[in-house]
């Protein structure tokens, strides 16, 4: 019975109605979506035994906050820690080639890991072993651990795959087992790729290097152990390294362990928190919305109220009256906030930075629809307590006397006006967290990334070591590449790089000036290092600052030449003309002469400091480090879309190797957006988030404003009667419109200014306290608010003195 009473009462009202659950759903839907990010990302646990228990260990020093471990160091930390249970070691290997009759030539991502990861990390195979620590010897033989997806998409799923051979890379090897379903390296979650094939390091443990840092570490900590004391303990050991003179003293080597979820999610931790921190508002905002509506409704009820009580309805019987309506509006609300969150769950999965971990597992379950489910519930019961409140204090001869012409009740008009008040100030912070966000965007948009993204292909190429297996060939199949690639119609450049910028990560070689020889034990010069090959720096327009570029002499046989970046020659040659110099690198013996100067590139993120840079020959990196360079990024500027030489390229790949597939083919431009993806992800949530409660605000004004003056009809035409102009009618009810959106915006902006500050770690380029944020927003709210209550004082102004005293 009161269902249908609810359900007959709300059919009648299906403006309220319909905008109590659209209000709803928009408040539940978007803090429903964002929840699902935060309980994939933050909340569920990484996919190990016990992930608390694991910690990374990175090497730092003078001139690197942040890097990897070598192989010497990964053994001492196996022998002399006494916190952790087990430490393991992998390093990425890049992408490899599968061919076979089971399928076409395909290039997977593949890896090299110590035989101890999976117990360190705590997963099983779904199927076969892990191979053995007998195996993870040098010159050990070849084994292999196959990814769940590869094996269900080349194999079928086949539990036979195990104990048979696949060819990689053109080699023989034997698969050992299979990784489980959804498997990642430790710092694979912010990535939407995996690895598929995963074999053993094979490290020479008698004489491990202590010079290459090359490999991840993490480690098992025992019971009780953090991450801040397993890192003084490596402190403590690297300090007694270096008084063996294993690092020199300037050095400054103090390795470090970061617990594996800090590791994961600390990066995106302070987006994520006030992305929640905004949708709680804009749901905080939202209830206020409705409640602003809830009260009006009850003011409009008061007679009816006062009937039911005369006839004798009871307290329980109004209160499940309200209790009923209110509920039927939350949970209508909830559900439109479900669908609405599912979508936008899609939509954000599609747009999220593939730097957010774990992206790829967002979904609504069961944590989420009941979070949905204690949002509706929860505001169907707060929103029956207002029209409720008013049945126990009601009077029933001053309601059934009431006409609708009366002016509203102080009370009433007091809670309606303090809900605006906290509504502009909701919004004001929304603006201001909105306004800072486009801002760092805008800076980041302005910062020079030191190449032309514009008009440029970029594609991944690796070649088998099998078949490339001497430097001559090697050279020969980028050189062959190259020169077809440019005979094109529309390709203006071309060239190859070892790593692309933005796209890859970078780490420093040392080089050695002979005209500025290091004193004894004095830290060596680093910086970070590049092989291209002709035609890389036109295609990415890296400006020649002096000098030349490199050129078709610059091969195996010819000069051994270097070129550098501004910031090497500022830091080592202040003052002087680098050109001509001789500098060594790698293991060569032979000294370079510096033949060019281009300008600097921001290659591991556009928020890093420009760091100092090298570039040699890619023909020319066997003399440096002792092996040919099979693995390279093709880059080409193009007259037009770059996405027409996708075929073309292809084409020409397949004609020279039909096994060899190009990946990671994108053009630059994408690369250059993704540098910037989380903040661009972030400013978009926070904008609509702000737009939101923008809109929210002024309808709250707006509703205020309306009612009142619909209640204040007698008074104005009263008013009108005796003699007031329309425009001072007009200007009192714009007087008293603004009052709280005066107050909102004041309180607002204070809440901004102390709030501000905790926004610091996310921003760039734009102070916490940024004036013209502050300006704007507030200008922006006034602007909104004076039009929400220019209309019903407009309105109040037409008003009739007939027309007033007929409402009576």
């Amino acid at each position: 019975m009161t269902l249908r009473h609810t359900l007959r009462s709300l059919r009648h009202r299906p403006g309220f109605a319909g905008l109590v659950i659209l209000t709803l759903g928009l408040g539940i839907g978007a803090a429903t979506a964002i929840f699902t990010v935060v309980n994939a990302v933050l909340l569920k646990p990484l996919p190990y035994r016990d992930p608390s228990g694991l910690a990374l260990i990175w090497s730092r020093w003078s001139n690197f906050d942040k890097t990897w471990v070598s192989l010497a160091e990964y053994a001492d930390y196996q022998r002399q820690t006494q916190l952790f249970e087990d430490v393991a070691l992998w390093n990425t290997g890049g992408e490899v080639t599968l061919t076979g009759p089971e399928g076409h030539a395909e290039s997977v991502s593949g890896a090299q890991a110590t035989a101890n990861l999976l117990d360190v990390l705590g997963v099983t195979p779904v199927a076969g072993q892990m191979f053995s620590a007998a195996e993870d010897v040098p010159n050990g033989p070849a084994v292999v651990m196959v990814g769940y997806d590869l094996w269900r998409r080349r194999w079928g799923g086949d539990p036979g795959l195990v104990g048979k051979t696949v060819q990689v890379d053109g080699q023989p090897y034997r698969v050992s087992g299979i990784l489980p379903r959804d498997f990642r390296l430790p710092l694979e979650f912010q990535s939407r790729n995996s690895v598929q094939l995963l074999g053993p390091v094979q490290m020479d443990r008698s004489a491990p290097s202590r010079g290459s840092h090359c490999c991840y570490t993490i480690g098992r900590l025992k019971p009780g152990v953090t991450a801040g004391l397993a890192s003084n303990e490596i402190h403590s050991l690297a300090t007694q390294w270096t008084q063996q003179g294993l690092y020199p003293v300037d050095m400054r080597f103090q390795p470090f362990a970061v617990s594996l979820d800090d590791e994961v999610t600390g990066p995106v931790r302070p987006a994520l928190v006030l992305l929640t921190a905004a949708v709680t508002l804009l749901l905080v905002l939202t209830c206020a919305n409705v409640a602003n509506l809830m009260l009006t409704r009850a003011s409009d009820r008061g007679r009816e109220m006062a009937v039911r009580a005369a006839l004798g309805a009871g307290i329980r019987d109004m209160l499940r009256l309200a209790l009923g309506e209110s509920l039927v509006l939350g949970l209508a609300g909830g559900a439109l906030g479900l669908g609405l969150a599912w979508a936008g769950v899609r939509v954000l999965a599609a747009r999220a930075p593939t730097t957010l971990p774990r992206i790829a597992e967002l979904g609504i379950d069961g944590r989420v629809v009941g979070l949905a489910l204690v949002l509706a519930v929860g505001t169907g019961m707060l929103f029956a307590l207002a029209p409720f409140a008013k049945v126990l204090r009601l009077d029933l001869a001053d309601s059934l006397r009431a006409g609708r012409g009366q002016s509203a009740g102080i009370d009433r008009r007091r809670a309606r006006t303090v809900l605006v008040v906290c509504e502009m100030a909701f919004a004001v912070l929304l603006l201001v967290g909105a306004g800072l966000t486009i801002r760092t965007f805008i800076n980041l948009m302005r910062i020079d990334p030191g190449f032309d993204s514009r008009n440029v292909l970029t594609l991944h190429l690796s070649l088998p070591a099998t078949k490339y297996n001497t430097v001559e060939n090697a050279n020969a199949f980028f050189r062959t590449l190259g020169d077809e690639v440019r005979k094109l119609p529309g390709v203006q450049a071309a060239g190859f790089a070892r790593l692309l910028p933005l796209a890859t990560e970078m780490g420093d070689a040392g080089l050695r000036i002979q005209s500025k020889p290091l004193a004894p034990n004095a830290p060596g010069r680093q910086a970070d290092w590049q092989a291209v090959t002709p035609g890389y720096f036109e295609a990415m327009k890296i400006p020649l600052a002096a000098g030349r570029y490199f050129d078709a002499h610059d091969d195996l046989n010819g000069e051994q030449v270097i070129i550098l970046n501004r910031e090497l020659v500022k830091e080592y040659f202040p003052g002087e003309d680098p050109l001509g110099q001789l500098i060594q690198v790698g293991q060569d013996s032979a000294w370079r002469r510096v033949v060019g100067v281009v300008g600097d590139v921001h290659h591991n993120g556009l928020l890093g400091n420009l760091k100092r840079g090298w570039y040699i020959p890619q023909d020319q990196w066997s003399r440096a480090y002792g092996f040919p360079r099979r693995s390279a990024y093709l880059v080409i500027r193009t007259a037009g879309d770059p996405g027409a030489l996708v075929g073309p390229v292809a084409g020409l790949i397949r004609g020279l190797d039909a096994d060899l597939p190009a990946t990671d083919i994108r053009p630059l431009a994408d690369v250059l957006a993704a540098a910037t993806q989380e903040q661009r992800f972030t400013m978009g949530l926070m904008a609509a988030f702000a737009l939101l409660a923008l809109t929210l605000a002024a309808v709250g004004i707006y509703g205020v404003i309306s009612y009142g003056v619909s209640q204040r009809t007698r008074e104005i035409g009263i008013r009108l009667a005796l003699g007031s102009d329309v425009r001072g009618v007009r200007d009192l009810v714009l007087r008293q419109g603004m009052r709280p959106a005066y107050l909102g915006i004041g309180v607002g902006l204070a809440g901004a200014a102390f709030l501000a500050r905790f926004l610091k770690a996310i921003l760039y380029g734009v102070a916490p306290l940024d004036w013209l944020t502050f300006l704007a927003v507030p200008l922006v709210l006034l602007a909104v608010a004076v039009v929400a209550v220019l209309i019903p004082a407009t309105r109040a102004s037409r008003v009739t003195p007939v027309e007033a005293l007929r409402m009576e």
